[in-house]
């Protein structure tokens, strides 16, 4: 089995492919390395596919377009480290029979993980009391906690990331209004404590995260008119992609102090310096970490699948290309 890994040699190769990772990779196929250290160009990428039957991408590989297919005689399994294929796959993977799989699932846990955590750490005001008891006081009378259990939460989109959240929300005595034009009329009937909605109701909740891919369609899908819909003190949560939000809208919403928010995507990333997110108290933000800092794990769910290639058994983390028209691009 020939496996050509695309992703350029460097720092962010070796996060994803650690001395173990890389050697377990090598005991089960023939390898051949991106050593540049540079992204190839599709171009590259033809010249080097011939007689691959594997190749494994990642955060920095050209996309498998029909001029690389064209190439590619032997590729029967796309690997992506990464979690959307969005820009790595294309139709004409699809139309060569060519499998798809990706790290999407494992990452979406972290993110899910990520998701409850901060909303807990907001409700409970962990954030606030850690700062007071580091300042020296010791009192919390004067911190308004409260307790996830009993609230309304208005998911915008579902996904294999809201998925995942809904699983963590059972052990909580919570009601969950779904907005998602996109999923099954019966793709909820296994959470008894979540209704389908409108996008109106979903945002009208006490707590709102956004979970929709950020596709041509919901690219500004949440402005000013729809923003006025999220409650006074709910909590507005983004994990998702800042584009699915207008800025300026969420910026006059959150300079109001009209609610909170917890913001892990910006517009420009890094957040500069200078962006006026960082000076606004009601706004926890961290540094898009919801999923993509464990990476290990991602590489070894998709080595997981290579060897279930190899031994003709089914994949774990294929991605349909229904699955593909709909991720975030």
């Amino acid at each position: 089995m020939n496996v050509l890994v695309a992703m350029p040699n460097g720092a962010l190769r070796e996060d994803f492919f650690p001395p173990q990772t890389k050697s377990r990779l090598e005991s089960i196929a023939d390898v051949t390395w991106n050593e540049s250290g540079e992204e190839w160009s599709q171009r590259e990428l033809r010249d080097r596919i011939q007689g691959i039957d594997v190749c494994v991408t990642g955060w920095g590989c050209p996309q498998l377009t029909a001029d690389v297919v064209d190439r590619a005689d032997d590729l029967e399994l796309l690997a992506h480290t990464g979690g959307s294929v969005a820009t790595i796959a294309s139709e004409a993977v699809y139309d060569a029979g060519i499998d798809v799989v990706s790290a999407n699932d494992v990452m979406a846990e972290y993110v899910a993980e990520y998701v409850l955590g901060a909303i807990l750490t907001h409700v409970r005001c962990l954030g606030e009391l850690n700062a007071a008891m580091h300042r020296g006081r010791t009192d919390s009378d004067s911190y308004f906690i409260e307790s996830l259990h009993d609230s309304t939460i208005g998911l915008v989109g579902l996904g294999t990331i809201g998925r995942f959240f809904l699983e963590h929300l059972r052990s909580f005595d919570v009601t969950v209004d779904v907005y998602d034009p996109y999923i099954d009329d019966d793709a909820l009937d296994e959470f008894p404590f979540v209704t389908r909605t409108d996008l109106e109701t979903a945002l009208s909740s006490e707590i709102v995260s956004l979970h929709a891919a950020r596709t041509p369609e919901t690219i500004g899908m949440l402005d000013a008119e729809e923003l006025a819909q999220v409650p006074d003190d709910a909590l507005f949560v983004n994990t998702a992609r800042a584009e699915l939000v207008v800025e300026d809208a969420l910026l006059d919403e959150l300079r109001s102090g009209r609610f909170s928010a917890i913001l892990d995507v910006f517009h420009e990333e890094p957040l500069p310096d200078d962006h006026e997110l960082r000076d606004l108290e009601n706004v926890f933000l961290t540094p898009h970490v919801g999923g993509s800092q464990i990476r290990p794990p991602l590489t070894e769910s998709v080595i997981d699948d290579i060897v279930r290639y190899r031994d003709g058994e089914p994949l774990e983390h294929g991605i349909p290309r229904g699955a593909w028209e709909l991720m975030t691009r």
